[in-house]
């Protein structure tokens, strides 16, 4: 954003927010109450700022010009909103309530985040050397805006997936300690097994660590090809270390199976954290 985010897209995600905190609201008077029936109201409640939200990024690409992501806010408002999808297929899919007390609440996070961002924050680099490398000759004009969208938009797709991947390995380890204690969780909401929290975390991890392998490939070859500097390699060390702590449990899935469970939910949670540093701009 060249200045402050415009009128039009900043009421959209204000109101996107206040739907999401509303059905965060929503969900922790149900879980205190243990009031079933209020958990009815949190799906079309974020269903609603699903679709504002979405409102929202394309009132922001209306009013920029471009595709809405050249900087560290919108990058993040787009995060939100395909995190929220991920949730969405979740709750509608596979029936799983459960998955929005653990997403909707990072979701809320994350947009609340923003405020405290300053605009224009550190997302135009690539492209800007990209346009820099154009100016001199190498690469055509409007090269910088491409690669940029190629690299943000599976990533962003990417770190979506591993909000499910969170979820999964959260619940899984929940489960497994009150299986464990021989004193089965008593939940307001009903927790999906053992072997379905694996089964769903792994799937979620595939695809989300396809696409980020995705974006550290395109990365090395554009630093290859001169359209950006090696130094993205440090820029990138967050990114780099969730994505080598994704590889081990992805390689011991498939080669080994030793750190199935509980280990494999512990790295992966410990990845994603890592991975949400990244994406706040540490």
């Amino acid at each position: 954003m060249t200045a402050a985010m415009t009128h039009w897209s900043s009421i959209l995600f204000g109101a996107a927010l206040a739907l999401y905190g509303l059905g965060v609201l929503v969900s922790a008077t149900a879980f205190t109450t243990r009031r079933k029936d209020w958990v009815s109201l949190i799906p079309p409640l974020t269903l609603a700022g699903f679709v504002i939200h979405f409102g929202g990024i394309v009132m922001r690409g209306l009013e920029a010009g471009e595709f809405p992501a050249t900087d560290l806010r919108e990058v993040l408002f787009l995060l939100a909103w395909t995190a929220v999808s991920v949730y969405l297929l979740a709750h509608f899919r596979f029936r799983l309530e459960v998955i929005g007390v653990v997403i909707l609440p990072l979701v809320v996070a994350l947009m609340l985040v923003t405020l405290l961002i300053p605009p224009d924050s550190g997302i135009r680099e690539m492209g800007d050397r990209a346009t820099g490398s154009a100016a001199t000759g190498r690469v055509p004009a409007g090269v910088g805006h491409a690669i940029r969208v190629i690299h943000i938009v599976p990533a962003i797709a990417g770190v979506s997936a591993l909000f499910l991947t969170f979820a999964a390995s959260l619940l899984y380890l929940v489960q497994e300690r009150a299986l464990k204690s021989h004193r089965p969780l008593t939940f307001f909401l009903k927790l999906p097994s053992l072997e379905r929290c694996e089964k769903l975390g792994h799937q979620s991890l595939t695809w989300g660590f396809s696409l980020l392998t995705f974006v550290v490939i395109t990365g090395a070859v554009t630093a290859g090809y001169g359209l950006h500097d090696w130094g993205w390699l440090f820029r990138e060390k967050w990114a780099l270390l969730a994505w080598l702590i994704f590889a081990v449990v992805m390689y011991d899935r498939i080669f080994s199976g030793g750190w199935r469970g509980r280990k494999a939910a512990y790295l992966s949670i410990v990845g994603f954290g890592v991975m949400i540093l990244r994406m706040i701009g540490a």
